[in-house]
């Protein structure tokens, strides 16, 4: 995009001699980092008296590190935002310039919570540039004592243990959807399952006591699986699970309709 639009940049492979010879070369009043995944060196801070500027979509303290949306989606948040701060050595911990805040929707997962903080982070950006242009807007410390980190996460973490509570689960799903997806495995195939809820409302709690099954039947147990209805997991507690989309190994994106129609799944087999 930057070639097309005639933009000079370097790309970053590693920070060696190279990118700092292209660096010192370039000429810039200020520098803003979005999602870039490395952690830069402090010489480069050296380098340049330019003001460094990071966008993070997280309410900071909450949340410092690589994946902040997917930790407010795991911990089932009602509200996040974007935080302007200040580019220091240590990860996600300068000062404040300013923050955002909006709502985390029940049918809220990773991609429509990236495109809320581009929204909101772009127009944030730009109302930060103008102010500090005109010297109108310091920094203040964030409360050290508040921080909570967000982590990595490994391919363990996408497994779905149906021991978990059905809001557990359903935000797991919710934090890897679309990608790379929260999965379970059924006969041995690898299933993605990209959209979930937890039944509620009179009629859906009227409609689970009439179902029938042991209490002590494993979790992961399809209670119940009608085209209607759709795809009942029990999970910890006896709590239930409605799936809703899933994406079978190597197949596209279907509903829970479609996926009883296709692979005959009924009630009384298990998703592990």
């Amino acid at each position: 995009r930057a070639i097309e639009l005639g933009i000079d940049f370097i790309q970053i492979e590693k920070f060696d001699h190279s990118f700092f010879d292209k660096f010192v070369e370039l000429e810039f009043d200020g520098v803003v980092v979005v999602s870039f995944g490395k952690i830069l060196p402090e010489r480069i801070f050296k380098l340049t008296t330019a003001r460094w500027l990071n966008v993070h979509p997280s309410l900071l303290p909450r949340y410092r590190g690589p994946t902040p949306i997917i930790s407010a989606l795991l911990n089932g948040d009602k509200v996040s935002g974007v935080s302007i701060i200040e580019v220091v050595p240590e990860v996600d911990a300068g000062g404040i310039y300013a923050q955002v805040k909006f709502g985390v929707e029940e049918d809220d997962n990773r991609d429509s919570l990236e495109q809320k903080s581009i929204k909101f982070g772009k127009s944030l950006l730009m109302t930060v540039l103008d102010l500090i242009e005109n010297e109108n807007l310091n920094s203040y410390p964030q409360d050290e004592e508040s921080v909570i980190y967000s982590h990595k996460i490994t391919k363990e973490d996408l497994k779905i243990n149906w021991d978990s509570s059905a809001a557990e689960i359903v935000n797991k799903i919710r934090a890897f959807s679309l990608r790379p997806g929260a999965y379970c495995l059924w006969k041995g195939l690898r299933i993605k399952i990209l959209k979930a809820s937890v039944p509620g409302g009179t009629a859906s709690n009227a409609y689970l006591d009439k179902l029938k099954f042991d209490e002590n039947e494993k979790n992961g147990l399809v209670v119940e699986a009608d085209k209607k209805t759709g795809i009942l997991i029990k999970c910890n507690k006896n709590e239930m699970v409605k799936i809703e989309k899933l994406q079978p190994q190597g197949r596209k994106v279907i509903s829970s309709a479609d996926f009883i129609n296709g692979y005959r799944l009924e009630a009384g087999e298990n998703f592990e």
